[in-house]
């Protein structure tokens, strides 16, 4: 016999199972701001010339491709279409477009006071890898909490 009274009490342990499940399916927190480095990495590969920039791109190249490889070797959960809510959606959208903002924006006001584009590059990849290190257990917090459940 269970220890559930009715199929609403069954049904309830379900989505919490489901909702812990899906919680522990966390981005790693290097993840986000590797490829923040990775692709800070890339724009200043566009910068320089020669054998730096071969090598710079292949870094980038290579490092985002580990990055994912890894990233799908540790994912145990497949998100469905129905998992997505609006809401959850939102929350990641709100979340990435920040960092982009903030990766984009950096360089502007670090160019105030320098005319070096790869500084100016460098920067805004520390200062958004940070950002994205800072913020990644907070954005998740909020998707987590309006996922839908999986029927």
């Amino acid at each position: 016999m269970n220890d559930f009274s009715t199929a609403d009490d069954a049904l309830a342990e379900i989505e919490r199972t489901q909702q812990r499940a899906y919680a522990g399916q966390r981005l790693p927190l290097w993840y986000l701001p590797g490829v923040v480095g990775l692709g800070t990495v890339a724009g200043i590969a566009a910068e320089v010339d020669g054998t730096a920039q071969i090598v710079l791109t292949v870094l980038g190249v290579v490092g985002l491709a580990a990055l994912t490889a890894l990233l799908a070797s540790r994912t145990r959960i497949k998100f469905r279409q129905r998992t997505w809510t609006v809401r959850a959606g939102a929350w990641m959208a709100a979340w990435f477009v920040s960092a982009l903002v903030l990766w984009g924006v950096v360089p502007l006001l670090i160019g105030l006071f320098t005319d070096s584009d790869v500084w100016q590059k460098a920067i805004a990849g520390v200062v958004t890898a940070a950002y994205t290190a800072a913020t990644t257990r907070p954005a998740e917090n909020r998707m987590f909490a309006h996922l839908g459940v999986v029927r």
